[in-house]
């Protein structure tokens, strides 16, 4: 069965070219490049990426360069109608998904002010579905759990 993974955009982007792009290609942050290190061999996964600007999006779907929000994702000051709204495209994106497929698993690594932009989504999940959420208390340990996570599941496919 297949696996998804949600992770953050980042604030590092690349610029070039200006026309649309895969976002898993736009955003340079260093969760996304963990993940495209192994996007040959992540046959049965399913990427979602989540950004204060798009949204829940997949991973291939084809965004302009747009200047990033300054300053730290941490930092992000989303005002409760920013994070509503957000909340409720990215909660009809993933209901979307789920309509067309099933996983049994989905690991999450976003920042705890992103976390909110897709709060309710385990509710939206079947009970059956595994979710684990990154584990650490920084970007250091998150990105090995990730990786451990990743190399720990293609092994087993």
């Amino acid at each position: 069965m297949k696996k998804l993974i949600i992770i953050s955009g980042s604030t590092r982007l690349i610029k070039e070219p200006a026309e649309p792009i895969p976002a898993i290609q736009r955003f340079d942050g260093v969760f996304i490049r963990l993940v495209r290190k192994y996007l040959k061999q992540l046959r049965d996964f399913d990427i979602l990426i989540l950004s204060p600007v798009y949204g829940l999006i997949k991973a291939e779907q084809k965004i302009g360069f747009k200047e990033p929000i300054h300053g730290s994702w941490r930092d992000l000051n989303l005002s409760e109608d920013d994070v509503s709204k957000l909340r409720e495209s990215s909660l009809s994106t993933f209901q979307k998904l789920l309509a067309k497929r099933q996983y049994d698993e989905i690991y999450v690594n976003v920042g705890k002010s992103m976390l909110k932009t897709i709060e309710g989504f385990e509710e939206i999940a079947p009970q059956t579905v595994k979710i684990t959420y990154s584990q650490g208390p920084g970007i250091g340990p998150k990105m090995a759990h990730m990786k451990n996570w990743i190399e720990s599941h293609i092994h087993a496919s």
